[in-house]
Formats: structure tokens, C-alpha cells, sequence
């Protein structure tokens, strides 16, 4: 009964899809929901076992056919994958998959290049929209960046034809350029008048001002992390839209992904942030970009007079409008194309792999639990009929697939009598049948999410009831935004965690306007800490301690916010008094990497885990040079040498080797706090204050247990880099200790930012 299908991995703009032609997705016995739904690994937040990503930018499928209708090339239907529900949603269509859609007809024969140009009409099945693609193919687009894509791809540039009312039938479906929405209360808040724009084009989308949404004192950069803080209210605005544009029949019955809603700001002037600024939330979440659908709606918006976004413009929009993003500049045009009005954009495209991807098919739930106990394989039964692909515009929930992939995790549950018996509480001593949900607060694939992801698939196998797994990313705002999230709706029985690192760690010690979470009202569960160097480019002039005071040129510092684990590094400079200036903005400790050995900057520093990589080398060939530790905190909160760098001085032993004494003051209590808050206490796992006390004791008796285990820590030397697991019965009192700032450290630390690097704290 195992099925192959063929498949190509594409990205398209900011998002990652699956390409299926028809014809592969036609499992005899099946619908697509099914089929897709078992590639992608759904349902299950990792969707370890099938080819989705476990996030939304990354569960999305393309299903491409040559068309049959006269004067369209490709019929393109998107589906949004569900990751832990059994869901396949054909509502809507994804701007940014479609541009894949251009490159895969040119490579499989549907179309033809003429004289070096690519031109693709296309009908999308869900919403009826068509669509014009173009491509150059003389080189000139072949490696173009967009915001949000750290690498090249072909360029596409979409037109969306006569996208107005394409859902309501009206570019203004309340019939005005301003509406007053009346918003109803929610109980604990009463309601009010939110001014608005109503526009459809593209998508359906609710435009108000960055006032109305609470963020018009803040920091553009600060939006994705304090929008959460109004999530509330921003949704019941939402909901209100909905109802007016004729969306929905209530505020209750409002859709959570149509409308979408976006909050407007003129830009600075004299700066160069384009036509105005723009946030969207989707799904109730920030945009770090936009979704492309809305942004042909904002376009349409800038054209109508009177609208919210026509209001903030300084002059006219041409064809071409400029629109500034979290992620960086989007740009937009507006023009006729074979006589038709088109919005669109430019996005890249780029093929990852080809695959054959394996379906293989799941049984009914009884016949899969009844498999289950008697200990054999369970089939689909080969007598299955085909099945009709799924209408559009309709989300379908496939029941059976539910329950057979309940059946499927739940299987040990099942052999062990869970179903039979309910499952415990997570306060008895036992945490089988539930799921720990681990909040990781940053990006998939960085440091923080490695660390997070090993722990937790290690640590719950020593957790009594052995409990499931299910790493959750919530990026956004430095890892402000998830950090937030955590703190005003964590389920408070214990199983669900959010994962610190020193990125969410500073904000907090620095008092910034936007954070909503607080260490001192959370349960530290473990902690586990890295070390580091500060190291020199030979080639400056630097060959030992000595040569970072006294300076006729400064060193230039590489970083890539004063406000994270930079920040460490600046005090142990201050201390030092060394001749230091800084520049900001590189993307990560490997960039400024590069950009020494390239001479661009002169000083950096490295953590443990990249070290033997990333400095080792420089080092041994003589072209930098490791100056010193960072050191680690002691159980007396001193500082002593780094295990992993026992001949390395620590910044307190360099200070003694330059000046002849001890340091003290301000700036070494600053240093002190910061490196036991950053290095020695920089990962940690923590509970919210009003979980069961037995279910947070039991949590770090288990991690306690696992950091004594000989197996783990062998193969967790490359992950933790040889810095143990800290979780024993003085933990609570020992974090405490640490995560203790008083006012005159955060005084100057804030004087240091301010009056050494121009920043200052809000």
C-alpha cells in the first residue's frame, strides 16, 4: 500500500512550499486533504515525519496543471498545510508561493521564453484571481535579494489583474474611504470607535493608523514585540471590520484569517523609509514582511483618495510605492498590463530539490486501534475508490485523519492502558498522557533553538509518564515577542516552558518599554551556561592585553545589538578602558567573523560553541589574537577561569595585569551581574509562578537526574560545550541571586549605552 510522490521544493518570496502537479496528488482511496495532510506529518507540531517545516511559512503546498481555459497558461490552487491540526485550508491564496510558479512552467515545457523574456498567465483556483508573471532570463534578475531572504533567487514580478472586490465584490465595501467601526467590549474592557479603512483588493484588509492602534510613541522596530501587548484590542478591531465589510455576520463569527488587518505610520522625515510605514498581523500575529495579497491592497489604498494611507502620503504615489517593513523596504507598483489594471511586486524565486516523497497510508481509527492491541500492522483497505479533489474556497477539517493520527501518537498511550485510564495530573508525581510545550522565543535553526530542542527531546525521557515533545518557535522582537506571549497566557499546570537566552535576558535587565515578561515572576526549571573569548586581528596591531590601551586609533568593534549579548563585551571594554569604537547591525557573530579576517573591523569576540571553528584557526596561524575569557561566576558569585579556556586571563586578571590592582566599582558589579546573567547562567528553562509546585520540583528533579547522566553529557558535549546542566535543590536561590539587578547597575548601564554608542533605552 505505499504510494511515492513526486514533488519539487521550492521557495517563493519569504515562504517555503511543496510543488505537486495534479495528477501525483491523486492517491487512489484518498482525498488530497488526506495525502497532504500525511506528507506533510500532520498532525504534530514538529511534523517529524513528513516534509513540513512545523511552521506556517513552511506547511505550504502549490498544485500546479497546464490549463485548459483559453488564454491562461497554469491553473495554480494553494493549500495551507495545518501543522498540529488536521487541516488543510483552500481559502486563500499565498502571494509569495506564487512565485514559483513562473520558474517551474518554464522548466517543465508549459511555456516558452520569447526573445529572453517569460510570461506565464495564470488562474488561481481559490479565489478566481488572475495573475501575470514575468521573468528576464538575460541574467540581469537571475540573483536579485528581497527583505526577509538572506540569499538570491530569479526574479518574478507578479501582477495581480483587476484585484478589487475579489472577495466582496467591492474595492470599498463599507462604500467610504474612512468608516467608524463601533467595537464591542469583551467584558473586562468596554467597547469604542476605531477609524478605519475597509479596501479588498487582493485580500480583504482593515487599515488603521499606528494611533489607533496604541503605537504611535514607539519605536518602528519595537511594533512586532508591543503589538502583542494589544493583541485584544487589535482583534476586536478586526472583528468589527469584518462585520462591516460584510464578512461576517458578527464579531463572534468573524474568520481568523480574513480580514487581515494593518497599522499605518508616516515615515520620519528626511529619512529614507520609503512612503510610509507598515505592520500586518496575520493570524494575530506580526508580519515580519507582508503578505503579498496585502500588500496590493494597501497599493490600491495609497491610490484612494481619502483613505488612511492616501492621508499619510507627502505627495502622489507613482507607479512605483515604497513600503516600509520590519524586515526591510517592499516595493510595489501599479500599472496597465494587455489593458487591464495590475498591482504587484517583485519577489525571488529558487528550486531546493526534486523528491519522491513517500505516502504511506494510515487506517481507520477502529482498525488502527485494534491493530495497536493486538500487536499488527494496520492498512488502509485496498479497496478504495478515487476520491474527488476538495472544492475551493472551502476549509476542510478531515475527521478520520484526525482520529487516525490521534490513534497513531497515541499509540503508546493505547498499549499502556491511557485510554482505558485517565491520564494523571502533571502535581502527582506522573506526567503520562500529557505534552510538554517548549516556548522558544527565537528563529528555527539558531543556537537557541538547537539548545532548546536537544534538552527537551533528552530531558522528557527522564520525566515520569515519559510525556511528549513539541517545540513551539514564536519569533519576533529580538525574542521579546514570544517571551511576552508566555508571560499573559502560558497554560500554569506545567507543561508548557519558555526557553531564556541572553537576547531575552537583556531587554528585561534594561527595563525596555515592551517587555510585558519578568524573571523574577517565573520558575526556573534549569539553567545551563557557555563561555567565551575576546579576540584581535593581528594585523592591527594587536599582539597581547597591552595593546587595547594607550591607542592612537581606536579598535573597531564589531556587534550586532548593544542590547544582547553585545552588551557583555561593552562593560568588560569599559572596565578594561580600552580604546574602543563599535559598529552595529551584522547579522551574527559569523559575519563579523568574516569581516575581520577581511579587515573591516579590528576586535570581535566568540562563544565556546564556535570557537575551535571560527577562532582556532586565526589564531593558529598567527592572523589574530585570543586576548582573554570572559571567565565564569563561582559559587560565590566571583570570577574565576573558564574550564573550556584554563590559559586564558579573565577580563578581572587582564584589568589586574594592566593596572596593577584588583578592580572594583560600579563597572566590575556591572560585569559581574551581566556575565552570570549572559554566560554562566545563559540558557535556561523556565515554569510560570503559579504552576503546581510538585509538577515544577518534579521537572527539576528530572533535569537534575539528566544532568548526571554520563550518556547525555557525552553526547551533549558539541550542543552545551562542556558547561553542565544546572538543576539541583539550590537552583531556585542560586538564579535568584543572579537574576538580582540593582538600580545602580542598570544605571550604568544605560549611562554607557547613551554616552559611548548613542543609545538610548525605552
Amino acid at each position: 500500500m505505499k504510494h511515492t510522490v513526486k514533488a519539487t521544493w521550492m521557495r517563493g518570496g519569504t515562504s517555503k512550499c511543496w510543488v505537486f502537479e495534479r495528477s501525483a496528488l491523486e492517491v487512489p482511496g484518498f482525498t488530497t486533504d488526506e495525502v497532504l495532510l500525511r506528507l506533510f506529518g500532520s498532525p504534530d507540531p514538529r511534523q517529524i515525519d513528513g516534509v513540513g517545516g512545523g511552521s506556517s511559512t513552511t506547511s505550504k503546498a502549490v498544485i500546479l496543471s497546464p490549463s485548459e481555459e483559453p488564454g491562461v497558461d497554469v491553473d495554480y490552487t494553494f493549500a495551507q498545510v495545518g501543522i498540529d491540526q488536521a487541516v488543510v485550508d483552500w481559502g486563500s491564496n499565498c502571494g509569495n508561493c506564487s512565485a514559483v510558479i513562473a520558474p517551474y512552467a518554464l522548466k517543465h515545457g508549459w511555456v516558452d521564453a520569447i526573445d529572453g523574456q517569460v510570461t506565464v498567465h495564470i488562474r488561481n483556483t481559490n479565489t478566481g484571481q488572475l495573475l501575470v508573471e514575468r521573468m528576464n532570463l538575460d541574467g540581469t534578475q537571475s540573483a536579485e535579494f528581497i527583505p526577509g531572504v538572506p540569499f538570491p533567487g530569479q526574479a518574478v514580478e507578479i501582477g495581480f489583474l483587476d484585484p478589487a472586490g475579489g472577495t466582496t465584490g467591492q474595492l470599498l465595501p463599507a462604500g467610504e474611504a474612512l468608516s467608524t467601526l463601533q467595537v464591542a467590549g469583551n467584558g473586562t474592557q468596554p467597547g469604542f470607535e476605531a477609524e478605519a479603512t475597509l479596501i479588498d483588493a487582493g485580500a480583504p484588509v482593515v487599515i488603521i493608523s499606528a494611533a489607533q492602534a496604541g503605537l504611535d510613541a514607539v519605536d518602528f522596530a519595537d511594533w512586532p514585540a508591543q503589538a502583542l501587548t494589544e493583541s485584544e484590542r487589535l482583534e476586536r478591531i478586526r472583528r468589527a471590520g469584518a462585520v462591516a465589510m460584510g464578512l461576517a455576520g458578527s464579531a463572534e463569527a468573524a474568520q481568523r484569517a480574513i480580514p487581515k488587518l494593518a497599522i499605518a505610520q508616516a515615515p520620519d522625515p528626511g529619512g529614507d523609509e520609503g512612503d510610509f510605514r507598515v505592520m500586518m498581523l496575520s493570524m494575530g500575529a506580526p508580519h515580519p514582511a507582508l503578505a503579498i495579497t496585502g500588500s496590493v491592497a494597501l497599493t490600491m489604498a495609497a491610490r484612494k483618495r481619502g483613505t488612511i494611507i492616501a492621508n499619510l502620503l507627502s505627495t502622489e504615489p507613482g507607479e512605483v510605492l515604497r513600503m516600509q517593513t520590519p524586515a526591510g523596504q517592499i516595493q510595489t507598483w501599479q500599472r496597465q498590463i494587455e489593458g487591464r489594471t495590475a498591482v504587484g511586486t517583485t519577489r525571488t524565486a529558487r528550486e531546493l530539490a526534486e523528491a519522491q516523497l513517500s505516502f504511506d497510508p494510515v487506517a481507520p481509527p477502529e482498525v488502527q486501534a485494534t491493530a495497536m492491541l493486538a500487536g499488527e500492522p494496520a492498512l488502509a483497505p485496498a479497496s478504495a475508490q478515487l476520491l474527488d479533489d476538495p472544492p475551493p474556497h472551502k476549509r476542510r477539517t478531515v475527521f478520520a485523519s484526525v482520529a487516525a493520527f490521534a490513534a497513531l501518537g497515541l499509540g503508546a498511550t493505547l498499549l499502556g492502558g491511557g485510554l482505558l485510564n485517565p491520564p494523571a495530573t502533571t502535581a502527582d508525581g506522573d506526567y503520562a498522557g500529557e505534552t510538554l510545550e517548549m516556548v522558544i522565543p527565537l528563529a528555527e535553526g539558531g543556537g537557541t533553538d538547537t539548545w532548546a530542542r536537544f534538552v527537551g527531546q533528552e530531558l522528557v525521557h527522564d520525566i515520569p509518564g515519559e510525556p511528549g515533545f513539541a517545540p513551539i518557535n514564536e519569533a519576533g522582537g529580538e525574542g521579546i515577542t514570544g517571551s511576552n506571549r508566555f508571560a499573559s497566557s502560558a497554560a500554569d499546570d506545567g507543561t508548557e516552558l519558555l526557553v531564556s537566552t541572553a537576547t531575552t535576558v537583556v531587554p528585561w535587565v534594561l527595563d525596555r518599554d515592551v517587555v510585558r515578561y519578568s524573571f523574577d515572576k517565573l520558575e526556573p526549571v534549569l539553567v545551563n551556561g557557555t563561555g567565551g573569548v575576546i579576540y584581535a586581528r593581528a594585523a592591527a596591531g594587536v599582539d597581547g592585553v597591552k595593546d587595547l590601551v594607550d591607542r592612537k586609533k581606536p579598535l573597531v568593534f564589531g556587534g550586532i545589538t548593544a542590547t544582547g549579548l553585545d552588551l557583555t563585551t561593552l562593560v568588560a571594554f569599559d572596565l578594561l578602558e580600552a580604546d574602543i569604537s563599535a559598529t552595529f547591525g551584522f547579522e551574527g557573530r559569523g559575519p563579523v567573523n568574516l569581516a575581520l579576517q577581511r579587515g573591516e573591523v579590528d576586535i570581535d569576540y566568540s562563544t565556546t560553541s564556535s570557537y575551535h571553528s571560527a577562532v582556532e584557526p586565526l589564531a593558529e596561524e598567527g592572523s589574530a589574537t585570543v586576548l582573554m575569557s570572559f571567565g565564569q561566576l563561582d559559587e560565590n558569585g566571583e570570577v574565576v577561569r573558564d574550564p573550556n579556556f584554563p590559559d586564558a586571563p579573565t577580563v578581572v586578571e587582564v584589568y589586574e595585569e594592566l593596572y596593577g590592582k584588583a578592580p572594583s566599582g560600579p563597572k566590575l558589579e556591572a560585569y559581574k551581574t551581566l556575565l552570570g546573567l549572559t554566560y554562566t547562567y545563559q540558557k535556561g528553562l523556565w515554569a510560570p509562578k503559579d504552576a503546581p509546585e510538585e509538577a515544577v520540583e518534579l521537572l527539576r528533579e528530572s533535569a537534575h537526574q539528566l544532568s548526571e547522566d554520563k550518556e547525555f553529557n557525552d553526547k551533549a558535549e558539541d550542543v552545551l560545550g562542556g558547561y553542565p546542566i544546572v538543576a539541583d535543590e539550590n537552583l531556585s536561590q542560586r538564579v535568584k541571586d543572579a537574576y538580582t539587578v540593582t538600580e545602580e547597575t542598570k544605571g550604568y548601564v544605560t549611562a554607557l549605552l547613551k554616552d559611548s554608542y548613542g543609545i538610548e533605552i525605552d
